[in-house]
């Protein structure tokens, strides 16, 4: 009976028959990339925060970060963030566009205890509000883990919350630095 059901489908949608088929976690995927939007306004001219954004080889907008190495300069360049107990992430410069006040960056490696992601790419973007900077700081990432059924701390939720918390104390930590 179920070999003529079978047949009769195949002859009215040969796909039909797949989906029955096919295991349904066939169709199941790894991590889905997230994504981090966040802008804060600055009282300070767009020229002197772009002088602090720009300058690759500082980082000092994040106080957690300790020190700065820098290899190169320029466009290919890698920094190396380092943090206590010597944790490092290392970030490699794509790309610096002072004319239109646009950087971007991608990590190369990083410790999951500080920023726990994969494929993580940031840009930061100034746009002039009349003697006020907005500064947008877009990243795109995938969590700590990458393969299936990831611990805690390294799952999607937990990635975009400390991937988020880095953001956010870099963006506050500029403005404080930009308004002196």
């Amino acid at each position: 009976m179920y070999l003529n059901i079978i047949r009769l489908l195949i002859k009215i949608n040969p796909f039909l028959v797949l989906c029955f088929l096919l295991p349904a976690d066939l169709s199941s995927h790894g991590p889905s990339r997230q994504k981090i939007k966040e802008s804060v306004i600055i009282n300070s001219e767009i020229s002197k925060v772009w002088n602090l954004v720009s300058d690759f080889s500082k980082f000092d907008w994040n106080d957690d970060v300790i020190k700065v190495k820098m290899d190169g300069s320029g466009v290919g360049s890698l920094r190396t963030l380092i943090f206590s107990g010597n944790k490092e992430i290392q970030q490699s410069l794509e790309k610096l566009l002072d004319e239109k006040k646009i950087i971007s960056w991608r990590v190369k490696k990083t410790d999951l205890t500080i920023l726990p992601v994969n494929s993580y790419q940031a840009t930061i973007t100034l746009k002039d509000l009349d003697g006020k900077t907005k500064v947008n700081y877009k990243a795109g990432f995938y969590r700590g883990f990458m393969g299936n059924d990831p611990p805690e701390e390294l799952n999607d939720e937990n990635s975009k919350i400390k991937a988020k918390k880095f953001v956010m104390k870099s963006l506050n930590g500029l403005k404080k630095i930009a308004e002196k």
